[in-house]
């Protein structure tokens, strides 16, 4: 009687530590999936700050592309030196493309950090311990205050979209 009820425990003990090494393996997996979707998440972060990046640089492009044009349409009438500006304008326009991100999130955020911002009256009220702040986090901390984008937007020296962006992909 002893001996079966040795056994029976044996046997007891044996699917215990079955199930115990079961257990064990849809944790690890569970927590491999976890560090998969962080570092997934964390890709997609560097992706969209660098897109974003790429974004500002073509605006500025742009930017001075038209300024060029409204600097060349002042002049008087079209002389050839007019005419060769034109033409580059026009050749530089037809390349005007949005190309793949190259630039990490690290560098995107650096760029934003040097954007000048501009100083207005009601937009230069400090806000509490933002000061330190890089541009996304204070935009969503701004937005998160209830602050409209346009506001916001004047306040970090950035265009609306852009904030809408930053705001959409935080």
């Amino acid at each position: 009687m002893q001996t079966v009820f040795i056994l029976f425990l044996f046997i007891l003990q044996v699917i215990g530590f079955y199930f115990i090494a079961l257990l064990y393996m849809k944790v690890s997996k569970f927590n491999n999936l976890e560090k998969k979707q962080q570092k997934m998440m964390a890709e997609m972060d560097d992706a969209i700050g660098a897109y974003l990046s790429e974004l500002k640089e073509e605006n500025e492009r742009l930017i001075r592309i038209i300024e060029k044009r409204q600097e060349n349409d002042k002049h008087d009438e079209s002389t050839p030196e007019r005419r060769s500006q034109e033409f580059e304008l026009q050749a530089e326009s037809k390349d005007f493309t949005i190309v793949r991100p190259r630039y990490p999130m690290k560098a995107a955020m650096k760029s934003y950090q040097t954007t000048p911002t501009l100083k207005h009256s009601s937009l230069s009220k400090p806000v509490s311990n933002v000061h330190e702040m890089d541009s996304r986090s204070l935009a969503i901390h701004l937005h998160d205050e209830g602050k409209p984008v346009e506001e916001i937007a004047k306040r970090l020296g950035k265009g609306k979209t852009e904030v809408e962006l930053l705001l959409k992909f935080r």
